[in-house]
Formats: structure tokens, C-alpha cells, sequence
């Protein structure tokens, strides 16, 4: 693949991501749909993943209606299969049925995220206690390998470019992911995932709008050379500390702020008003 620009968020083009060696490419919109198309197994799974990644990227709005027949031409499938892939949606409490209405993206508030916050914790720190009693040395190069993926990216540039904050997000997901992926409790990992793709969304946001925390990546250092040193207790105070640090910098937002979603994609008319409760549930996918 050649290497590409990353289109800023003010319409400009900005240089590709670089390191002092290397030009490293940020992946298009375009480039993630074709990759969704080749990696699904069937066109439920394509629509699902395409739409998820929508969601959490703030390109569907907080409370917009999900028109089954303007996604059926944006996607290319069918009607019967967008249905299908958003019911497993409403399973993750990304989106919302209602009744004979039709589906909802759902929506965002301070509110919501404190209480998924609260969740997420106690969730995450049980992956990690039982990743830390199971990890062998591949869970050890997992992690350090997705540190160092996540610290190659140039953190002084993350502003200018929506392309370069989706590559932040998908790289801290992935470094997450491998701090977990010795737990083996199927339990666990369901309501964990539930939980961090929803809170996925308001990190999402937290970084479009106010950029990384300076010391972001000390947090993740401290937090990989704990679970590797199998320091239990540091490892979870770490991370409890680190969800809660997300929490405070997204609560500097007005409520007006939260619930319009990812700045400079306005809401639209049929967009519902900010307000629900989590829903984690086990339904449709195991």
C-alpha cells in the first residue's frame, strides 16, 4: 500500500505520519470499509463491524435515527441484513430499538459515562487480575509489542487530523486488549467488551475535542511494566486510575457538547434527546 496524506479536520491536507526512519500510513475511511468487506465472514458481520465503527467514531450522531433504506444503499446491502446487524448492536447498548420506530444510535451524557465508568472498572481490574495468574510469555510480548505500536505515533500531531485520532483510539484499543487476552473467563470478556466500546465513544470524542492528555502514555507505560513486573494490586489501582482520568477530562464538556457527539458532524433534526440508562446485556453474541 502507498503511503497516503491524512485529510485534517479543516479540509486540509496534512503529511503522512512519520517516525525518524519510516512513513507510516494512517488508514482512510475508504481503506477501513474495504477492510471490513475482507475480513467479515458474511454480509451481517460486514454491516455490523461498518456501523459499529461508525458509531464509535461519532460519524452516526448520538440519537440519530437509523433509516434502514438510506444505509442500504450507503452500505450495498440488504435491508433484512442491516436489521440483522443491528439487532447484535442493541446487544452491545450501542443502539436502540423502539418497537415498530425503528433503531436509534444511543445517545451520550456525562451521566452515562460516569456510570459505565464505574462498571468498566470493576470489569476491567477482574480481566486483569486473571491476566496477570494466566499470561505466559506471548501475553507478555502482546503488551509490549502494542505499547510500542501505540508510542509510534507522532502525539504532538493527533489534533490536525481525524485520521491520526482514529489510529490513536484503534492503537489504545488494541494496547488494552492485550493487557486482558490471558483472562479466560467468556463472562468477563463479554461485559468488559459491552462496556470499553461503549466507553469507546466517549473517548473518541474526549480526543477530537480536547486532544491527549500530556501524560497519557506515562499512564500506559506505568500500567504495562506493572502487569508485566505481576504486580496485581498496582496493575488494577493503575488502570482504575486511568478510567477515571478519562471521566474527569470529559466532564470539563458541556452537556450541550457530550450529547452532540464528535465536533464538526452536526446532529440531525430526528436526533432524540440525551437520556438512558447502560443496558449490559449477553443477547445475541457470545
Amino acid at each position: 500500500m502507498r503511503p497516503v496524506q491524512a485529510r485534517s479536520m479543516s479540509g486540509s491536507m496534512s503529511p503522512p505520519e512519520r517516525t525518524s526512519s519510516t512513513i507510516r500510513v494512517v488508514e482512510t475511511p475508504e481503506e477501513s470499509d474495504r477492510r471490513h468487506r475482507r475480513d467479515a465472514k458474511t454480509l451481517i458481520e460486514y454491516a455490523y463491524r461498518r456501523l459499529k465503527t461508525n458509531i464509535i467514531r461519532g460519524h452516526l450522531a448520538p440519537g440519530e435515527k437509523l433509516r434502514i433504506e438510506r444505509l442500504r444503499k450507503e452500505y450495498g446491502v440488504a435491508s433484512s441484513t442491516l436489521r440483522e446487524a443491528l439487532s447484535l448492536l442493541v446487544a452491545d447498548s450501542l443502539v436502540t430499538a423502539e418497537g415498530q420506530q425503528g433503531f436509534r444510535v444511543v445517545p451520550m451524557s456525562i451521566e452515562d459515562f460516569r456510570e459505565i465508568c464505574g462498571l468498566r472498572k470493576t470489569m476491567e481490574t477482574m480481566a486483569i487480575r486473571e491476566a496477570i495468574a494466566n499470561g505466559d510469555e506471548d501475553w507478555e510480548a502482546g503488551i509490549v509489542a502494542a505499547f510500542h505500536k501505540l508510542n509510534l505515533l507522532d502525539f504532538k500531531r493527533l489534533n490536525s487530523s481525524e485520521a491520526l485520532v482514529d489510529a490513536y483510539n484503534e492503537r489504545n484499543h488494541v494496547f488494552h486488549e492485550a493487557l486482558v487476552a490471558a483472562c479466560r473467563s467468556p463472562w468477563v470478556r463479554r461485559f468488559r467488551s459491552v462496556l470499553y466500546d461503549n466507553a469507546r465513544r466517549y473517548r473518541h470524542l474526549s480526543v477530537a475535542k480536547g486532544g491527549i492528555r500530556p501524560n497519557i502514555q506515562d499512564e500506559h507505560r506505568a500500567i504495562m511494566e506493572a502487569a508485566l513486573a505481576r504486580d496485581v494490586e498496582l496493575a488494577c489501582r493503575l488502570t482504575e486510575e486511568h478510567i477515571d482520568l478519562t471521566l474527569h477530562r470529559l466532564a470539563q464538556f458541556s452537556p450541550e457538547e457530550i450529547a452532540a457527539g464528535f465536533p464538526g458532524l452536526p446532529r440531525r433534526r430526528d436526533a432524540a434527546p440525551p437520556a438512558r440508562r447502560l443496558r449490559v446485556r449477553s443477547a445475541g453474541r457470545s
